[in-house]
C-alpha cells in the first residue's frame, strides 16, 4: 500500500490507495515508518477459536440462553471494522441458543456521526444478510428513543439507546486501536459514545476532560474519559464483546471475545506488543495521512496530526493529505474558529461554548499551540476553510511537502514519512 524507494538522489514515496506520489532530495529523508504486524487470522479457523475461548465469561451460546430478544452494537462506516465477517459466527452462537435472526436487532454505532446510508449497512452487516435482519441507526437526538439510567461519578447523564437498554441480551461488534483521547477505542467506546445521547456524549468529550494530561493515546490508566465510559457501559450492562485488531489495511490480525473489560484488556495488551513506534530525534517535517476509512472526511483526517504533535519540534511541519469525499465532516469543528485572531481565542470559546464534535477543534488548537506548521492538501475541503484554522492549504501532496519545507527555514530539513501514525504508539528515545 506504501512504498518508499531512493533512486539517484531522489526518494519517492507511493501511496496506491490515494494515489498519491511524493518525491524529495533522498539525502533530506529519514525513509518510511510502517509498523511490524502480525500475521493476518485465518477465517474461520482462528474467529472459531475464539468464540470458544472468550475472556472472562461463558461462552456466548451459553450466555444467550432463555434471551427472547438481542441487540447486537456494531461500528459505522468511519470505522472499517470487517463486522460481516463475525456475524455469521454470532448468529451462529444464538442459534445454538435456539435464538433466529429475528430475534436480533443490529444497531449501528454512531454516536453523533451522520447514519450510516443503506449502502454502508450492506457493507456492514454483508449483503446477504442485509434483507433479512433488522438493522437500525442509533440516534443520539431523539429523547424518545433513549433510556435514563443515572449519572456516572464524573457527572455524565447516561442516556441509552432504548432498543439496546430493552434488550434481554447486549453484543458489541468493535475494533480496538490507539485513540487519540479515550486511550484506546473499541469496547466501552461502543456504549459511550456508541450508543448514548448527544447530551451524554458532549459531557465526557468536554473541554475539561480532554484537556486532561491522562486523556491521549495509549493511556488507560487515570484517563477521566476511558473511565467515565466504563462506569456508563456497566451501567447498562453488555453481556458479550468482540474485540478486533486490524492491520494497516484493514484485515484482522487479532480477535478477542467476552466480558467488557476482560476482552478489551486483552486487546490492548496485544496491541502494544507491535504498536509502539521510537524516534532517535524530532523530524522537521513529516508527510502522513490517515488512511481508509478516516480519509472520509476531515474531521476523521486530524487525526494523524494529534498523534504525531507530541514527538513534533516547535517550528516543525506536519504535511497532511486526504482525499475527504464527505469534506469538512461536521460544521460545528469550524464554528470555535469563526472571528479568531489565535489559538486562545479558539480555546477560550471552547471553555464557554462547547458543542460536541467540537472536540476535534479543540484538539487541533493544542496542536497549533505548540508553534507546529500544518499543511494540507485535501481537495473536497474548501481552502478558505482551512485557512480559517490557521492551516495551510496546498493544491498537491507534492506541493505541501514543499511548502513545508520552506516554513522550517533550515538548510537541510530532515523529513519522514509516516502514514497512519494513529495506528501506532510514537515516542522520542
Amino acid at each position: 500500500m506504501y512504498s518508499f524507494v531512493r533512486e539517484n538522489g531522489t526518494a519517492t514515496y507511493r501511496d496506491d490507495r490515494e494515489n498519491v506520489s511524493i518525491s524529495a532530495p533522498a539525502a533530506n529523508c529519514l525513509g518510511l515508518i510502517e509498523i511490524r504486524e502480525p500475521p493476518v487470522l485465518s477465517w474461520p479457523e482462528d474467529f472459531r477459536a475464539a468464540f470458544a475461548r472468550p475472556q472472562g465469561t461463558p461462552s456466548l451460546r451459553r450466555l444467550a440462553q432463555g434471551a427472547k430478544n438481542v441487540a447486537v452494537i456494531v461500528s459505522d462506516s468511519t470505522r472499517g471494522v470487517p463486522t460481516s465477517a463475525v456475524i455469521p459466527m454470532v448468529l451462529e452462537e444464538l442459534a445454538a441458543a435456539g435464538i433466529t435472526p429475528k430475534g436480533v436487532t443490529f444497531v449501528v454505532a454512531t454516536g453523533v456521526h451522520r447514519p450510516a446510508t443503506c449502502e454502508e449497512i450492506r457493507e456492514i452487516v454483508g449483503s446477504d444478510l442485509a434483507d433479512e435482519v433488522d438493522v437500525i441507526n442509533h440516534d443520539p437526538w431523539a429523547r424518545e428513543k433513549l433510556t435514563w439510567l443515572g449519572e456516572t461519578s464524573y457527572g455524565t447523564p447516561v442516556e441509552i439507546n432504548k432498543t439496546v437498554f430493552e434488550a434481554d441480551l447486549r453484543i458489541i461488534i468493535g475494533k480496538v486501536e490507539p485513540h487519540e483521547f479515550a486511550g484506546f477505542s473499541g469496547g466501552r467506546k461502543s456504549i459511550l459514545p456508541g450508543v448514548a445521547s448527544e447530551r451524554a456524549i458532549q459531557f465526557n468529550h468536554r473541554p475539561e476532560m480532554l484537556l486532561s494530561s491522562h486523556a491521549c493515546p495509549g493511556q488507560l490508566e487515570r484517563n477521566p474519559i476511558h473511565l467515565d465510559m466504563v462506569e456508563a457501559a456497566e451501567m447498562l450492562g453488555v453481556q458479550f464483546t468482540v474485540n478486533l485488531v486490524l492491520n494497516q489495511a484493514g484485515e484482522p490480525i487479532g480477535i478477542f471475545t467476552g466480558a467488557l473489560q476482560d476482552a478489551h484488556q486483552a486487546a490492548v495488551r496485544f496491541m502494544r506488543t507491535f504498536c509502539q513506534v521510537s524516534l532517535k530525534e524530532p523530524p522537521d517535517v513529516v508527510v502522513t495521512t490517515p488512511g481508509w476509512p478516516l480519509n472520509i472526511d476531515f474531521y476523521q483526517s486530524i487525526k494523524p496530526l494529534i498523534a504525531l504533535a507530541p514527538v513534533m519540534a516547535a517550528g516543525g511541519a506536519l504535511v497532511l493529505y486526504s482525499s475527504c469525499r464527505d469534506g469538512l465532516g461536521t460544521k460545528d469543528m469550524l464554528v470555535p474558529f469563526a472571528g479568531a485572531r489565535t489559538t486562545e481565542d479558539v480555546v477560550g470559546h471552547l471553555r464557554t461554548n462547547y458543542k460536541i464534535q467540537m472536540d476535534h477543534a479543540l484538539l487541533l488548537a493544542k496542536i497549533l499551540q505548540k508553534e507546529i506548521h500544518v499543511i494540507v492538501a485535501a481537495p473536497s475541503v474548501d481552502s478558505a476553510v482551512l485557512g480559517k484554522m490557521f492551516l495551510t492549504a496546498a493544491p498537491t501532496p507534492q506541493e505541501a511537502l514543499q511548502r513545508a519545507m520552506e516554513m522550517v527555514r533550515k538548510p537541510k530539513p530532515s523529513i519522514l514519512f509516516f502514514p497512519q501514525p494513529q495506528r501506532a504508539l510514537t515516542v522520542l528515545k
